[in-house]
């Protein structure tokens, strides 16, 4: 692993990025990249990421600010939805840059509010080092606060999903939800997922396999839209 230094002034954290990241231009994290690993205070305890999120699905998502109104509807509806990121085996992990002892009286406040108790962690990153550092402060966009950004990472590490709001608008969790369930039929079917796919649709055969090769390795029918777009029902 290399190790490359984030922050300003006097607040430097030292993050391990892997060795292939180690280039002139400073790393942005992207889809098929290994996420890095770091180690943060957090609402439930020192956290060290991997050793965390060794072997699951993880939800990472960043929030402006504790005790604001739009964070404060998205903490509690994935605290609402945290059963359902379970039964697919996902955990939720937030940030922002918030100390510790405010982070937990704002969810201590959410869960009391929403009749939601806030059970994922909510690492503190006060000096902003790992918001930095995972492309979360957009100089655009009000710095230097972190925008509503979530990475989607499966169980080997490596990002699968970047979405990313602005501070005026809330993320849709749902939206969440419906991409994991996506990226994990894909991954057991071997197929890709359609615009607004949601479970129980078909499938398609990605680009690059034959319909022959999908339906004879799925044992299925593959209906042949065009010699391109070949449909799956699983």
């Amino acid at each position: 692993m290399g190790v490359q230094l984030f922050g300003t002034g006097d607040r430097w954290t030292r993050i391990a990025l892997p060795v292939g990241y180690r280039r002139t231009a400073r790393w942005v994290p992207r889809i098929g990249d290994e996420f890095p690993d770091f180690a943060a205070d957090s609402t439930q305890g020192r956290l060290r990421f991997r050793a965390w999120a060794r072997g699951a699905w993880v939800v990472f998502f960043a929030h402006p600010a504790a005790f604001t109104p739009v964070c404060t509807t998205e903490i509690a509806q994935f605290a609402m939805d945290a059963a359902e990121f379970a039964a697919r085996g996902a955990r939720l992990l937030a940030i922002s840059r918030d100390p510790v002892a405010e982070a937990s009286e704002w969810a201590r406040q959410i869960g009391e509010d929403f009749a939601a108790p806030v059970g994922f962690p909510i690492v503190a990153d006060p000096g902003g080092a790992i918001v930095e550092a995972c492309g979360m402060i957009h100089g655009a966009d009000e710095a230097p606060l972190p925008v509503r950004k979530t990475f989607v990472i499966d169980p080997a590490g490596r990002i699968r999903i970047i979405m990313e709001y602005p501070h005026c608008v809330g993320r849709s969790v749902a939206e969440t939800l419906r991409v994991l369930d996506a990226l994990q039929a894909s991954d057991r079917h071997g197929l890709v997922a359609p615009a607004d796919w949601r479970p129980g649709d078909p499938l398609l055969v990605p680009a690059g396999e034959s319909h022959d090769h999908a339906g004879d390795r799925l044992g299925r029918t593959v209906r042949r839209l065009r010699g391109y777009l070949g449909v799956v029902d699983v």
